[in-house]
């Protein structure tokens, strides 16, 4: 019997199959270089080369340390640098310098750097530049940066005038206040996707101040309407706020950074779409967060004004008599250019975060040519039922303490030190009071395993975000890094053995194996969790995907083996 496996997160399969046994292709890879100034640091005396090193963390290595080195014998002896290969899937990383060890992450002025990485294999990139904490050595002269947006579609769909309107580049250097407009520059000529070329390219440029290698957030601005551009995330996009663009500011200048649209939309015809929203509160009814007796939903969105108190209310209703009866939904006209990108949420009268989902992104929809378009059904705040534990759980945290440093440079020392868990089932202040209920015991007594046992009720989410502490501080990594892992059975439930400072974040659900046969059986395994079962099916293409029973919650099976060809699929059903 041949076995493939896939993986679903919904009942539409969302993820490639791959031939189990056979060599999976890799992503291309490009090499990706960073590099720091440290002279200032050495100086100030907040790193001692004799004594610590330097690395990089970031998001493209779950913000662990990539070490960097120097050249005692080089030009700048107090250059660090390394180069690593990072896929060329055309992302943004995020990402700090550290000195070690205590993982002493350098304070920049704004958030952290940022970087694009390249969507074609072999196209390596370098980091600019950057000084410790964005300290640069007396003397830095400011920065000539020239900025430039192309308003053809804004003029088209009559966001902006030209003879009325003005439009600015707002950012941190000016802290996105209004400063001078910017002009248009008629000798800049585009040509669009339609062949249509146009001179609609407004230019302003400024004296900007900084360490160079800093990376800056901007948006453009038009007066007409106070409209801000409305960006989803994307190469030079910083999605950690407010959807900024951002730039790295150069060495030495002048610097003119490209030619870009606003709101990331060339110019193109009108269409007006008659668009279906609809989204599913099965969960919120079931864990009790919805009352669908009194309760309402709304969709709340940059075409409506973002709904009350100042802009217009849209509410969505459900169908009493229909097959789900927790679907809500309606029908908004939406006009705009064709591509353009319009930003909503749903909103409904839930007591957590004042109505509003609570993820960090606004959802998006494109515009398209034709009348009627009909959104996919979502999930309030993306949350299904499977997402949350159907009972009570006692849930065991374990973190080997070995070599434990913090943050803060402190070794820990198990004659006087406590060791406390954060974030279950919600962060809590970074104190011993209030971390009181939270105190790991070292067990087996005399090494350096420490665990806690914490009842998690029913109804809790099974992804757990949270993070260790020496004596009640948050000296275990970098603010906002936190292990992520899921709670993968009912009842009781012991996590994998954590490191102290190493920051796990495990995957949903996956991993999917099978190994020989033994007396007619194929052992299966996977990382399963409650919500996520197996399917099987003899073909990839036709065929009904047939639930495998008992599989719900577990992470193996023994499978007969039928000497048909066999497909599997893990999949967390909707909704």
């Amino acid at each position: 019997m041949k076995l493939i496996a896939r993986k679903t997160r919904r009942s539409t399969p969302l993820a490639a199959a791959a031939l189990l046994g056979a060599v999976l292709a890799t992503s291309a890879a490009s090499k990706v270089t960073f590099q720091v100034d440290m002279n200032v640091a050495a100086t100030n005396g907040t790193f001692n080369p004799t004594t610590q090193t330097v690395s990089t963390h970031g998001s493209f290595n779950n913000w662990d340390a990539f070490p960097l080195t120097n050249n005692p014998a080089g030009a700048n002896p107090m250059l660090y640098s390394g180069t690593t290969n990072l896929p060329s899937n055309g992302i943004v990383i995020a990402y700090k310098y550290v000195i070690e060890p205590g993982a002493n992450y350098e304070t920049t002025a704004t958030h952290n750097r940022f970087l694009d990485l390249p969507t074609n294999d072999g196209g390596n990139v370098t980091a600019p530049l950057a000084f410790y904490s964005d300290i640069p050595p007396d003397g830095t002269l400011p920065t000539t940066v020239t900025f430039q947006v192309n308003l053809a579609q804004q003029i088209n769909v009559g966001s902006f005038n030209p003879s009325t309107s003005f439009v600015f580049a707002r950012g941190t250097w000016n802290n996105f206040a209004a400063d001078v407009a910017m002009t248009n520059d008629p000798s800049i000529r585009t040509t669009n996707q339609f062949g249509l070329v146009n001179s609609n390219v407004y230019v302003s440029t400024y004296d900007i101040a900084g360490s160079p290698g800093k990376s800056l957030d901007f948006k453009f601005y038009i007066d007409t309407g106070a409209n801000w551009e409305s960006l989803i995330g994307g190469l030079g996009i910083d999605s950690s706020d407010n959807n900024n663009r951002y730039f790295n500011l150069a060495s030495s200048g002048p610097q003119k950074l490209p030619i870009l649209f606003f709101n990331n939309l060339p110019y193109s015809p009108l269409a007006t779409n008659s668009t279906t929203f609809q989204v599913d509160m099965t969960a919120q009814v079931t864990t009790g967060k919805f009352d669908p007796t009194v309760g309402t939903v709304e969709l709340r969105g940059n075409f409506n004004g973002w709904g009350p108190p100042g802009g217009t209310q849209i509410l969505l209703t459900n169908n009493p008599a229909g097959p789900n009866t927790n679907l809500y939904s309606t029908v908004v006209p939406i006009a705009d250019g064709i591509g353009a990108n319009e930003f909503y949420k749903f909103w409904a009268s839930v007591a957590a975060n004042g109505g509003w989902e609570t993820f960090a992104n606004n959802r998006s929809l494109t515009v398209v040519a034709g009348n009627t378009h009909v959104l996919p059904v979502a999930s309030f705040n993306d949350e299904v039922i499977g997402d949350f534990l159907p009972a009570d759980t006692l849930v065991t945290f374990t973190i080997s303490m070995t070599n434990a440093v913090g943050t803060d440079s402190h070794a820990f020392d198990p004659a006087n030190d406590h060791v406390y868990v954060n974030g279950i089932p919600i962060f809590v202040s970074w104190d011993s009071v209030s971390l009181s209920g939270f105190e790991l015991t070292n067990n087996p007594v005399g090494s350096k395993l420490y665990s806690l046992p914490i009842l998690i009720p029913q109804f809790s989410p099974v992804r757990t975000s949270y993070k260790y502490s020496i004596n009640g501080t948050d000296n275990e990594a970098g603010n906002g890094v936190n292990h992520i892992r899921y709670i993968r059975q009912t009842g009781t439930y012991s996590l994998p053995l954590d490191t102290f400072g190493t920051m796990t974040a495990e995957i949903s659900f996956g991993n999917f194996k099978a190994g020989p046969a033994v007396a007619g059986h194929v052992p299966l395994s996977w990382l399963g969790r409650p919500g996520v079962h197996l399917q099987s099916r003899t073909s990839l293409s036709t065929g009904s995907w047939v639930d495998v029973p008992g599989t719900d919650g577990l992470s193996a099976t023994n499978y007969p083996i039928s000497g048909a060809t066999q497909f599997f699929r893990l999949i967390k059903p909707y909704p």
